[in-house]
């Protein structure tokens, strides 16, 4: 359980105070919307901008010890990335419901049993866009693809190993991977998804269980 201190660190509890805000303007630009402002600071008024976007979840799909991801390429970084099956969260659909839609479209597989991990904010200095993380596991049964106009990704499956001998060595560059694989080893779940012999039914009782017992200890 949080100890009193980290719960006031992490609610804002300070003896600094916020600037004053003022919004200036905000203007759509294709997938987002920028917001000019400015800060009233001691020193002076300083210009400020907030990039508005809207959520995204992605999944964290264990498939035969293994775990699903997609290799596909970012014209923003200019490189072919490996990330977890991800995708915006549309109008009345909950964040849960979105990974797992994502899963399916980008990889073909068909999720046997989930759980929501949690959310964070992947760059909160410059957007209000919010992560969130669900798991999966999957049994192996897949259907077609249904991937986006302009996406193209191609399925790749690692061990545990593998996946920690890449996060170790600083290969991956999807911080999401990172905040879910240190909750989940926080957890005590990573053993669970990768290397358990129990079936696919067994195996979601035990993880269910497991996240209950976790999430009743950090009331």
């Amino acid at each position: 359980m949080p100890s009193a201190s980290a719960v006031g660190m992490l609610k804002g509890e300070s003896e600094m105070e916020q600037f004053p805000f003022t919004s200036l303007s905000r203007t759509r630009l294709g997938r987002y919307e920028i917001e000019l402002a400015e800060l009233d600071t001691p020193q002076g008024r300083s210009p400020y901008s907030i990039v508005h976007m809207r959520p995204f979840a992605c999944c964290l799909a264990v498939v035969n010890h293994k775990l699903a991801l997609v290799r596909q390429y970012r014209y923003a970084v200019d490189s072919w990335q490996l990330e977890l099956p991800a995708g915006g969260v549309e109008l009345g659909e909950s964040p849960e419901a979105a990974a797992l839609r994502e899963l399916t479209e980008e990889t073909g597989l068909v999720p046997s049993a989930s759980f929501y991990l949690g959310m964070a904010y992947p760059s909160a200095g410059s957007t209000d866009e919010e992560c969130h993380m669900v798991v999966a596991l999957c049994d192996g049964s897949r259907t077609e693809r249904q991937l986006d106009v302009g996406e193209q990704t191609e399925l790749v499956m690692l061990s545990r190993s593998e996946v920690e001998q890449l996060l170790d060595s600083g290969s991956f560059a999807y911080m999401p991977l990172y905040v879910m694989w240190l909750k989940l080893e926080r957890m005590g779940l990573l053993d669970c998804l990768f290397d358990c012999a129990e079936s696919i039914d067994l195996a979601t009782q035990r993880l269910k269980a497991l996240v209950d017992r976790w999430r009743a200890s950090s009331q």
